[in-house]
């Protein structure tokens, strides 16, 4: 094949109810309300140049870099995803890469793993094997997790995979489960219309140090932890169950919830509260911080009519609107194309 080029989505997170092995060995199960987000992605692509060049053009940033790669040991930097892969779908893979993507840096939004599927996509593709979704995300999980030890949960690697909007993943005994949420075209159009997502700098804590300090936390006080995951479980099956209704208010009500017993799990999250008091103060409805938290980007929900109020308030602390567009039903989450 001479050129393949394939694409994942980001994706944002509206409630987390566990979805990394601690917590659902702590509560049995957990949950997460997601949506991927068509206006923001990682593209690959591969040509038939035997030079193993990657070309990493980031269109937010407007840069470009190129970078030969002379061989594929990890050497603890942005490359080692990269490599990873690589080494593990195809170690005497010659090709060159391009890379295109728009998500910022250390956003929350799933940016790691989304360029990681859409490589172990194009890689797949390019030696002529099948995939299917599933399959997908359970390798692109493995380098992640287990060759590259970075601390977190499924979410990520199963939303680039599947997309498809909204969805209810379920977790229990290192299964996951995706389920699309029935939502109605008004509702979407409801979402899309008067939600805010902005970011205001990359985060101080890694993924990896916040999830070790939420385990930490589970070790130190077991049953009032216990009790804040149960919530927070109970409380992203409220907020599939507000957007099936359509009641955006009630879904609003159940993000500031979400947030609250998020601040609860770890000191490094870290609440950048002068923004969310803002945000509230000038029309927005909910709220919460993406991702595992301690920066990144923010999400609102805006009562309708005052989203530029609300975005004009938010200039002094933030460094960017992000484009926020959500895939529809019949949008697959990997897609390819030679």
């Amino acid at each position: 094949m001479e050129s393949i080029t394939t694409r994942c989505p980001a994706r944002i997170s509206f409630g987390n109810g566990g979805d990394t092995d601690y917590y659902i060995k702590e509560i049995g199960w957990g949950c997460i309300v997601n949506a991927t987000l068509s206006s923001l992605y990682f593209e690959c692509k591969i040509n038939g140049k035997e030079e193993r060049a990657i070309i990493y053009n980031d269109h937010l940033e407007k840069s470009s870099e190129k970078t030969i790669l002379q061989n594929l040991k990890l050497e603890g930097d942005k490359l080692d995803l990269i490599k990873a892969t690589i080494s593990y779908l195809n170690p005497y893979f010659k090709k060159s890469i391009e890379i295109n993507t728009n998500i910022p840096k250390e956003s929350g939004l799933g940016g790691s793993s989304t360029l990681n599927v859409a490589l172990a996509l194009a890689l797949l593709k390019d030696k002529g094997e099948l995939t299917n979704p599933e399959e997908l995300a359970k390798i692109t999980y493995y380098i992640e997790r287990k060759i590259l030890q970075v601390e977190g949960g499924y979410q990520d690697q199963w939303a680039a995979a599947y997309g498809r909007g909204l969805n209810l993943m379920i977790f229990k005994n290192k299964r996951v489960e995706v389920v699309p949420i029935k939502i109605t075209k008004d509702t979407i159009r409801k979402l899309e219309e008067n939600s805010i997502l902005v970011y205001f700098s990359q985060r101080r804590d890694s993924g990896k140090e916040i999830h070790k300090d939420q385990e930490n936390k589970i070790k130190e006080n077991p049953e009032e932890l216990r009790k804040i995951m149960i919530e927070k479980r109970d409380n992203t099956m409220a907020i599939k169950e507000s957007l099936e209704k359509g009641d955006v208010e009630s879904f609003a009500e159940c993000l500031n919830k979400d947030w609250e017993l998020k601040q609860k799990l770890s000191a490094k999250i870290g609440t950048r509260d002068e923004i969310y008091k803002t945000a509230l103060e000038n029309g927005a409805l909910g709220g919460r911080l993406c991702g595992a938290g301690s920066g990144g980007a923010y999400y609102f929900y805006c009562k309708e009519g005052d989203k530029e109020k609300v975005l004009e308030s938010l200039k002094p602390f933030i460094q960017m609107q992000i484009l926020f567009k959500i895939q529809r039903a019949d949008e697959y989450g990997s897609w390819y194309q030679t």
